[in-house]
């Protein structure tokens, strides 16, 4: 009897954990659309995400403390050592910030169609099953395979590549270089977001990430777009917070504290595929809110990228096959 309640605790569990992934995933796909909408320069928009982002969730932070501090269980202290921790949470706010940087300068800067730009960042889909392969030293399951092919044809056909007008003159190596490597940051922040603090509660961690990649996006903006000078405009252009705090909601605050709650709980590659659930969103929301005309083979991709999600589950037929045991 107490075996049947654990195991039925532990797939609610897993199911709540999969939830939150798979709206961090949707809440990453509306950036595209206000990216497309607002018509701003690009250090405007990053230096807009990160820092209202970073301020939401201090503000909820705070009001978290403040409401629920005393009612708070005491948490474990972890055994690791403080440099290690450090530096781990460092990595994981610049590979954060990196996904971001990179992905909007494979098209915004080096020209890449945005149709080829999101398959290269999609492939973070099977990066994220091998990076947990190396990680555990062990080979993904049958059912993640899978889920991968089907998501990989699935992102083809819903990313419009098929029967677009491209060019080879138009597949700008450095454009490609930061595709890829957007798509690789991404694989290895999921991973970051699992294992990492997992003592430490996840509002917390989510915000000492987001301060961190606040700050490196600050130092590169300085850095390649003319110095802080072009960094106190980005935070003086109030004219861009119809979109600058809409990209901090759903491109930091939610996401980030999602996938802080529900990473640890599945594992690294059941992550990224429950991520997978941006593109068709992004699909959908081009469709309702740009009026972009969606045709049909888009839609079947849709269809096969949302089977793909599903069919680890399906095949091992059991919900607590996104565990890491």
């Amino acid at each position: 009897m107490k075996q049947i309640m654990s195991s039925n605790k532990l797939t609610s569990g897993v199911l709540f954990a999969s939830l939150l992934v798979l709206l961090a995933s949707c809440s990453y796909a509306v950036l595209s659309t206000l990216v497309i909408m607002s018509g701003f320069d690009l250090p405007v928009l990053l230096v807009g995400k990160f820092f209202y982002g970073w301020v939401i969730l201090g503000i909820i932070v705070l009001i978290v403390w403040l409401v629920y501090q005393r009612k708070q269980p005491k948490r474990e202290k972890s055994t690791k050592p403080m440099g290690k921790r450090v530096l781990l949470m460092v990595i994981a706010g610049i590979v954060m910030a990196l996904v971001t940087i990179l992905y909007f300068h494979s098209f915004a800067v080096f020209g890449l169609p945005i149709s080829l730009a999101v398959i290269l960042l999609f492939q973070y889909s099977w990066i994220g099953v091998v990076v947990e392969s190396i990680a555990r030293r062990k080979l993904p399951s049958k059912g993640k395979v899978i889920a991968c092919i089907v998501i990989l044809i699935g992102t083809i056909l819903a990313g419009g590549i098929l029967g677009a007008d491209i060019s080879l003159a138009m597949m700008n190596p450095v454009g490609i270089i930061c595709g890829v490597a957007a798509a690789c940051c991404y694989a290895f922040f999921v991973y970051f977001s699992g294992q990492i603090e997992t003592e430490m509660p996840p509002l917390h961690k989510s915000f000492l990430i987001a301060t961190v990649a606040l700050v490196f996006v600050i130092l590169f903006i300085a850095v390649f777009y003319g110095g802080f000078e072009t960094v106190a405009a980005a935070f003086m252009n109030f004219d861009a917070l119809q979109f600058s705090i809409p990209l901090g909601i759903f491109g930091i605050a939610i996401p980030v504290f999602f996938l802080a709650v529900g990473a640890p709980k599945i594992s690294t590659g059941m992550a990224t595929i429950l991520n997978s659930a941006e593109l068709p969103v992004e699909v959908l929301l081009a469709a309702l809110v740009i009026g972009e005309s969606v045709v049909a083979l888009r839609w079947v991709g849709v269809v096969i990228i949302l089977l793909g999600i599903a069919l680890p589950y399906i095949i091992e037929k059991r919900i607590t096959s996104g565990l890491e045991t």
